[in-house]
């Protein structure tokens, strides 16, 4: 029995970062495991990087554009401008190629890819016009349920929630913290209609990827933090004292250690802090690079560390499984009661902390021990194709092909 699915992606290559993979390989897999698919995509015309090839034949692109660069004066924009998401002038061309290549394909599913909220809403849109089955995949939290100050318009997101999960027969989400979440947030939503997916590391990258040369005994330790930082939420607050700490202590000489931010923003309050700590020759911020540079920085640096503190509990960053498929060292500044935390403890990686007193411990260990890789049994649990290989059963079973 043939089986069809249209994916609704806002992150696909030739779009970079974490995101974007996830999508690409999600496609992948379903066609190695026998299904028909799809991709509705946004047309890119930047100098995004292409991080993977991909085959024109399964992807429509509808033509959009980033509001915020198409409304702004002199780089400035009204807030209002980025609701409900600064892709929204993608939604109707999105809707349009959605319903031609449904009239002419059938699919049997309809699969809507959020933290993007315009992902969702054609999804919706799609499943209602077409009369096809809609599947969320909340690789996020509805982001107002978890940051209510960055929320403007609370009513607006909250129904579209409504909306999308009213439509919606399946949803996925990436940890069993989330889909508890949301059986409490709709009891009426059958709850053995969430499924946990986890996140995971893309096998076939990392077997083709090739490893540059490590770094030389005589370079300093390098401590990496690849990604965004927020004031409430990804705030290195801790592990910036706790370096404090360990300089004080004469731990910690110039020149032996450096705490790296890639592609992280520094605010005025923050660079205040680094400088009060005395921290500012142990402590540097470099630009954002692509998806594959992440990775390769990743692989050769002493440590890595991830910073998901409360606000982030219910989630789980991608970042972790491509660290521990390089077989990296890794140090984690989360709440103890929060996703990380238990996907860690999980997969018996006890390199977690959330006061300064703990992470002071564990940078001693991290750089002076190096601590055991995990196991390839333990690695292949979060594998993505192994992951894809249960969503594709999950379908199989759930739904009735048309």
């Amino acid at each position: 029995m043939t089986k069809s699915i249209l994916f609704i992606f806002l992150d696909y290559p030739p779009k970079s970062g974490p995101g974007a993979q996830r999508n690409f390989y999600l496609n992948k897999h379903f066609s190695q495991l026998g299904w028909q698919t799809k991709v509705l995509t946004i047309t890119i015309k930047n100098k995004e990087v292409n991080d993977n090839s991909c085959d024109d034949k399964e992807v429509i692109r509808a033509y959009g554009k980033d509001a915020t660069q198409v409304f702004s004066i002199k780089g400035k924009y009204p807030k209002f401008i980025e609701i409900p998401d600064r892709w929204y002038l993608w939604i109707l061309p999105a809707i349009i190629k959605g319903y031609k290549a449904g009239k002419n394909n059938n699919f049997n599913y309809i699969y809507a890819s959020f933290p993007s909220y315009s992902s969702t809403i054609v999804g919706t849109f799609l499943s209602k016009i077409l009369n096809k089955p809609l599947i969320v995949d909340l690789r996020d939290p509805f982001r107002f349920r978890y940051d209510p100050e960055n929320m403007p318009v609370h009513w607006l997101y909250r129904w579209l929630e409504k909306k999308t999960i009213t439509q919606a027969s399946l949803l996925i989400t990436t940890t069993p913290e989330c889909s508890e979440f949301y059986s409490k947030l709709y009891p009426e939503f059958p709850s053995n209609n969430i499924h946990v997916i986890h996140n995971g590391f893309a096998k076939e990258f990392h077997d083709e990827f090739e490893v540059p040369q490590k770094l030389k005994s005589s370079q300093p330790f390098t401590l990496l933090h690849s990604g965004i930082l927020y004031q409430i939420g990804r705030n290195p607050d801790v592990l910036l004292k706790a370096i404090h700490f360990l300089v004080s202590q004469g731990e910690i000489k110039k020149g032996q250690f450096i705490l790296r931010f890639r592609g992280a923003n520094i605010w005025p309050a923050l660079s205040l802090q680094i400088d009060e700590l005395g921290l500012t020759d142990f402590v540097e911020f470099k630009e954002r690079i692509s998806y594959t540079q992440a990775i390769e920085e990743m692989s050769v640096v002493s440590a890595n560390v991830l910073i998901q503190n409360s606000l982030f509990n219910l989630q789980v960053p991608s970042k972790l499984y491509d660290i521990l498929a390089l077989k990296k060292s890794l140090l984690a500044i989360t709440d103890k009661q929060g996703a990380l935390a238990k996907e860690m403890t999980h997969l018996d990686l006890p390199y977690f902390s959330s006061t300064v007193e703990e992470t002071v411990i564990l940078l001693r260990k991290l750089m002076n021990v190096t601590p055991v890789p995990l196991t390839n049994n333990s690695l292949n649990c979060r594998n993505r194709y192994n992951m894809n290989q249960k969503l594709s059963k999950t379908l199989n079973s759930f739904l009735k092909p048309s």
